[in-house]
């Protein structure tokens, strides 16, 4: 026997039974079905906001098509309505000319807490409440047709449930999928700044936040070192050195002097970056702009990965001071000989390139020996400091020093003539001359003096071998006149003698290969424009 009821039913179920991306997918088939099965003129859907006494209007449906709506109706002052929709699941209205019946549809919606540090998975009632109508007023819902209504309404009640456990599995996917994808993004960049960028972009991308600012601290989170941000149109902005207002300065204290794990000031969230004790910074993000509501998985998975991002920051940090510190000398904190070699060729071939002049000082501590051998290696290796200390804040940003070996020091300064390299020479021995020896058994203080030696770019050399060569060659007849003073190579050539001249230049070609490598290499006008990088 032919069973309509079942029939229906059935027919409504393999409607429903398939895969859908999401709830709307979902509800737009079911309200289609039911518009056509009881050729209904309109169909809604509401979420019921229990707490609130609130429908509030998502679809509706009529004649071929469906549409999204965004209405909230207040149900406070219907206590009749919502005592009969509660307890029998249905309720029909009198307040229309026409017939409109209202079913109650209830769900379990999987989410997500975090709870003593660890996700879990729970789920939430959700409830929503279907509107059939039909505007002829004697085209009243049946008792029949109000009963299969309802069994429809429990045939979606089930699909919402799985759709959402879909959508939910989708979502823990794709997001394990993004931050799996930001770690190794972050773990592949060779510099923090680099790998911090592409880390904000990836974020931005991944959640689809308005902004997303990173603020790096100092160890003891009271003061910003750098601001990194990215925008919703991707576009990166970098400060350094950021001073705080008074306000952020109580905002940077909540959010690391506060037991909680995150803060939310005015739609912004802070999340704190810190391993232990110290203090690597904090994330924000928000959707001031778009006033879209940030899912709570979303917050979930970025306060797991803060623990990541902020332990890869401090290794990072790590890493960075090991290799300064492998570049400069530990005893004068100047550039070591191999630093200023890579230096010394990139500035030389831009000096070629754009025809700009350039000039090196090679100096010397006079009599340092004697310094050694009468007040012992302690005040030897002070004096070295006192002068590496005079010389690094004598100086030009653009000019870069460095200990070539024992008291004898480097100076290459870019765009810089002869008379300019003078100024600075004096400047330099000026102010070492002022230095005293730290010896309380000396009658009179003594004096530290230096002498320099100067070779400039084009006019005493074209490659850095004879740069040095030069230079040291006014060092040597500086030394011959009594020290104490400098020189530079063409006011003084006539002076070197040439058996001085031609040792050097033997010296230099018998020089082996390992030791030529010390000296930056010429670079030929030939060159490509990426500059050459030397042992």
């Amino acid at each position: 026997m032919f069973d309509k009821r079942s029939y229906t039913l059935y027919k409504f179920h393999k409607q429903l039974n398939q895969s859908f991306q999401n709830k709307r997918e979902l509800l737009e088939c079911a309200l289609q079905a039911l518009r056509d099965l009881f050729r209904l003129d309109r169909v809604y859907f509401f979420d019921w906001q229990q707490e609130r006494a609130i429908l509030s209007l998502k679809m509706m449906c009529k004649k071929e098509y469906c549409m999204d709506m965004q209405e909230d109706i207040s149900v406070a002052n219907e206590p009749v309505f919502l005592r009969q929709l509660l307890q029998k699941g249905v309720a029909e209205t009198t307040d229309l000319s026409y017939p409109a019946l209202y079913v109650l549809i209830r769900w379990q919606r999987p989410s997500v807490e975090l709870k003593s540090g660890e996700v879990r998975s729970i789920t939430r009632e959700k409830v929503g409440v279907l509107r059939l109508e039909r505007f002829r007023k004697r085209r009243v819902f049946t008792p029949g047709e109000i009963d299969l209504i309802q069994d429809l309404g429990r045939e979606i009640s089930h699909n919402l449930y799985n759709t959402e456990v879909d959508q939910a599995k989708n979502q823990r996917l794709n997001m394990s999928t993004a931050l799996n994808d930001l770690s190794t993004i972050f773990a592949s960049s060779l510099r923090l700044n680099d790998g911090l960028e592409l880390i904000l972009k990836g974020v931005q991308r991944y959640f689809h936040f308005d902004r997303v600012h990173l603020y790096l601290t100092n160890s003891e989170g009271t003061r910003i070192k750098s601001v990194l941000g990215v925008d919703i149109s991707g576009t990166v902005t970098h400060e350094s050195g950021a001073s705080l207002r008074d306000e952020e300065k109580q905002i940077l204290k909540e959010v690391f002097d506060s037991s909680a794990t995150y803060r939310a000031i005015r739609s912004v969230i802070y999340l704190p970056l810190k391993l232990q004790r110290t203090k690597v910074g904090f994330l924000t993000f928000d959707n001031i702009l778009s006033r879209r509501k940030i899912g709570y998985l979303d917050f979930i998975s970025l306060q797991q990965f803060a623990s990541q991002m902020a332990l890869t920051i401090d290794n990072a940090r790590l890493f960075e001071r090991v290799q300064e510190l492998s570049n400069y000398d530990e005893l004068t904190k100047l550039p070591v000989r191999r630093y200023f070699n890579e230096k010394f060729a990139e500035e030389l071939y831009r000096a070629k390139r754009f025809g700009l002049s350039l000039s090196l000082v090679i100096m010397d501590i006079d009599f340092f020996k004697q310094i050694n051998d009468k007040h012992g290696h302690q005040i030897g290796d002070w004096a070295l400091k006192a002068v590496s200390k005079i010389i690094r804040s004598s100086l030009r940003q653009t000019d870069v020093p460095c200990r070539f070996g024992g008291d004898e020091m480097i100076i290459m300064l870019p765009r810089t003539n002869a008379e300019e390299a003078k100024v600075i020479a004096r400047r330099l021995q000026e102010r070492i001359h002022d230095i005293t020896l730290p010896d309380r058994a000396s009658v009179e203080p003594e004096h530290l003096s230096i002498s320099q030696g100067v070779s400039t770019y084009p006019a005493d050399g074209a490659t850095a071998d004879e740069l040095l060569e030069k230079a040291d060659q006014a060092l040597y007849v500086v030394k011959q006149n009594g020290r104490g003073s400098f020189a530079v190579y063409r006011e003084v050539a006539d002076q070197v003698p040439q058996e001085v001249k031609k040792s050097k230049t033997v010296a230099a070609a018998e020089k082996p290969a390992a030791t030529q490598s010390a000296h930056p290499a010429e670079l030929s006008p030939e060159s490509s424009d990426k500059p050459v990088s030397l042992p």
